[in-house]
């Protein structure tokens, strides 16, 4: 039997775009939805907060239309003190928090790495170094900010030294490839806040490349059954068309495209036995 899919990111945008999503699965009923970072509404702290009590109820509502596995992680500008309140949605059986984990479900093998290179932008919780790239030469918030337990903001005293403590995006998917056993990596989809280098998801909007040559590599080195990411909003208001595919040998990288008040989505099936 086909597998069905439904791929989306970055939802923070317009938080109506979760209506939206609960109507596109009632409507195509797919096995999985992917929704690779960025949940919760931009303006504040406490409003990312009392969202999860709404999150819980469309996620409960996408379980009335059939078995539905929703894999899904914070991106980088969801507040990292509410990981805990995802955790509980996890233990619920409403969702699977994918943040650096592996998740095996209908013969597939899912892996979650939500960490992103550093930005210009204020939070960075979520930003490790990316090879030899470690800071922004550009920086919006002085040194950067985290939150504190209460969602207040904390100034970095140093940027760097912050960020060079961190395991780097290679690490990161390094240590997920090392748990998977032995012919799981072709049939592995890997869901990446952060989009590879040089394949059209990573130019903003003024024309700079943000992608990551390490993810690029990463695809490229083992090819795993799919790739997907989020992270850059416009990036595909940059091509003709709105969705970019890298292939190789049958593998694709993908990014959802990406539409103003519209669910960014992309819906792919998979045959059954062998994918």
């Amino acid at each position: 039997m086909p597998i069905r899919f439904i791929i989306t990111s970055d939802l923070h945008q317009d938080i109506r775009k979760w209506e939206q999503l609960v109507r596109v699965v009632a409507q195509v009923k797919p096995r999985f939805v992917l929704v690779a970072g960025d949940l919760l509404p931009k303006d504040s702290f406490q409003q990312q907060k009392v969202f999860f009590a709404e999150m819980r109820r469309l996620c409960q509502a996408l379980k009335k239309f059939g078995p539905v596995t929703l894999l899904t992680y914070l991106g980088n500008d969801d507040a990292h003190v509410l990981e805990p309140l995802l955790d509980e949605l996890h233990t619920e059986g409403l969702c699977v928090n994918l943040n650096g984990r592996i998740h095996r479900e209908e013969g597939l093998v899912f892996c979650g790495m939500n960490k992103v290179r550093d930005y210009p932008f204020g939070y960075k919780h979520w930003c490790v170094p990316d090879g030899d790239y470690v800071a922004c030469p550009e920086q919006f918030c002085g040194e950067g900010l985290t939150f504190d337990a209460d969602g207040n903001h904390v100034r970095l005293a140093n940027l760097v030294e912050y960020l060079s403590a961190k395991p780097s995006i290679g690490d990161e998917l390094n240590r997920l490839k090392e748990q998977l056993r032995s012919g799981e990596m072709e049939r592995s989809i890997w869901m990446v806040h952060q989009p590879p280098t040089g394949l059209g998801m990573d130019i903003c909007g003024d024309g700079q490349r943000v992608g990551s040559p390490t993810v690029l590599r990463f695809i490229q080195d083992t090819q795993p059954l799919l790739g997907c990411s989020g992270h850059i909003h416009e990036s595909p208001h940059q091509f003709r068309f709105s969705l970019r595919l890298f292939q190789e040998r049958d593998k694709k990288a993908i990014s959802p495209p990406q539409r103003h008040g519209h669910l960014p989505f992309l819906f792919l099936q998979f045959r059954g036995s062998g994918h």
